[in-house]
Formats: C-alpha cells, structure tokens, sequence
C-alpha cells in the first residue's frame, strides 16, 4: 500500500470518530461564538520578492522525528521575527504528530495567517480548520475527485478560507484550473515514494493560469537550492524540515530572503 493511501485511509477512520466525539453542529455554532477574524494567506504571498511558507512539523513519514525538542510557540515566533510570510501548521496526529490544537495556540502569539496543512477529505475539517482559527487550508488533487474538490472548496469559500491546491500532475492542475484556484502548490516530493525532484515546480510554472500564484513545496535544503527555483521564475516557498532543523531559524530565514 502506498504512503498516501496508507495516510487517508486511515483519515477516514478518524474524520468518522470526531464526527461522533465533537459533531460538527457544535463546530459550526463554535465557529459562530469565536468570530475570528481571517488574515488573508493569499495577499501574503504577494508582498515580497520571495515569500517562504514557514513549516512547523515534529515528524514526517519519510523522516520520523525531525525535532526532539520541539515548541510550537516558540517555533512560531522565530518565524514571524525571521520574516516568514505564513505560517503552515502540520495538524495530522498519527504520522506528522501535529495536533490540531497548535492553530489556536499559534494564532496567539503571532499575525501571521496560517495555513492547515493536512488531509482533507471530509467537510468536517473545513470548518473544524475555522473553528481552531485556520486561515487557509491545504486541498491534494490526488486525494480527491473534482466533485469532493468543489464541494470542499465552496464550504472553505464560505467561511472565509483561503486555498492552497496542491498539483502533482496536469490531471489535478486541469481541476484546479477549472475550479478557479489561485494559489498552486507542487510538491517536490512524491506522495507515493516520497523522493523529490524540484524540477518539478518549474515545470508548472507555464502552465498555471496568469495572475495565479505558484508555491514550490518540499525540497529546499540549502540557499542555493532556493536561489536556482527563483532564477528560474518561482518565488514562493513553503518550507519545513530545512527550518526545523536550523538552531538559529530567525538567522535562517533572513539569509533564505535576502534572495
């Protein structure tokens, strides 16, 4: 079984228990009482020369743990001092050990908007992403069919919620195209083998529609391997494990934007 099918398999699974712990009448009147205001993640990718998408992930699939001492908050913080533009908040329990807790907390402390980055399957977690004070929310075209992408992205619409639409091939791009996204991300990384290949990015790069914005995902490990992206026309970038990893994420961020 690939890793993919592997992760929404078990989703489902976990989608049907909060459903029945937590019901999603009680999410929506929740999401009512907060009233929180949404920063728009997609205006924040527009404001630099180069804008990073700044992960925060304890463990993948892939990798295991990728920090032991780990604390959201404070991550968070680095990340807006560092001059981030968003914040992606890794919320799968079982093989990211995120917690979808972090959103609420994260939100606190810094002005960033945050993207929930997760599988979403169900629209339950769409407006589960608002009731814990998501700002955008990650859709896989691999993961799902254009009639479940449409339905997902109208709720998300509704509530105010940006898209990051995550493209693997031209098959999800054509959906995406159709459902008029804005903002593309190409994950470098294989779902299925979980190698990476950051041509990949540069390869949509002329097909997204004009006026669309184009996310390069996974893959960045050094300056250089962001500044040969950016002289090749991409320049924004979410980026996880390269920053988790820095003991000086703030230093980090601010070599990585001096592009």
């Amino acid at each position: 079984m690939d890793i993919l099918k592997k992760i929404l398999d078990n989703k489902k699974e976990e989608v049907a228990l909060l459903k029945n712990s937590f019901p999603i009448n009680q999410i929506k009147e929740g999401i009512v009482q907060k009233n929180y205001s949404t920063i728009s993640f997609l205006d924040s990718l527009s404001k630099n020369k180069v804008n990073i998408i700044a992960e925060i992930k304890k463990a993948s699939p892939s990798k295991g743990i990728i920090l032991n001492d780990f604390h959201p908050l404070k991550i968070a913080i680095d990340y807006e001092v560092g001059g981030a533009s968003a914040i992606s908040i890794l919320t799968d329990e079982k093989f990211f050990q995120g917690k979808i807790d972090y959103l609420t907390a994260i939100k606190s402390v810094v002005s960033l908007p945050l993207l929930r980055k997760d599988f979403i399957i169900d629209e339950y977690q769409v407006y589960q992403s608002k009731f814990y004070g998501a700002d955008a929310i990650l859709l896989i075209g691999k993961a799902l069919s254009f009639t479940e992408l449409k339905d997902l992205a109208s709720i998300a619409n509704e509530e105010g919620l940006d898209i990051l639409y995550e493209v693997h091939d031209e098959d999800d791009l054509e959906k995406g195209i159709e459902l008029g996204f804005m903002i593309y991300g190409v994950n470098n990384r294989n779902l299925n083998t979980f190698d990476v290949d950051n041509n990949n990015v540069v390869k949509f790069s002329k097909l997204i529609p004009e006026g669309s914005i184009l996310v390069s995902e996974s893959g960045i490990l050094s300056k250089e391997d962001l500044d040969n992206i950016v002289l090749r026309g991409v320049t924004n970038f979410l980026i996880g494990e390269y920053l988790m990893k820095s003991e000086d994420r703030v230093g980090l961020l601010k070599v990585l934007l001096n592009a």
